[in-house]
């Protein structure tokens, strides 16, 4: 997809009524996987399409399916590089460069 070339997009079929169900989280959306290439899928919410990695969708998605999204927010993963940061900035003033 970043090859400048787009695929032809997949036959959409009519979009469904509304893109979550009473009782659904308000983090689910209904995609409609536009096209596949290599490791990148192009998704449509609406009308708005975007790329994702391909490794994102479930095995069975291919062109012209569509698949469920669901989202929640989760804690940030522990941050290995802080105390390296720290330690290597512990003495930097930050002026110039003193060699």
């Amino acid at each position: 997809m970043s090859t400048g070339r787009r695929a032809p997009p997949a036959s959409r079929p009519p979009a469904p009524a509304s893109a979550a169900t009473p009782g659904e989280p308000a983090g689910d959306a209904l995609l409609f996987v536009d096209a596949i290439e290599g490791d990148r899928a192009r998704l449509l919410l609406g009308v708005e399409a975007f790329d994702v990695p391909r490794r994102l969708l479930p095995v069975d998605a291919k062109e012209g399916s569509w698949v469920r999204a669901s989202f929640s927010a989760a804690p940030s993963p522990p941050d290995e590089g802080a105390a390296l940061r720290k330690k290597l900035g512990g003495g930097d003033d930050g002026g110039n460069l003193k060699l």
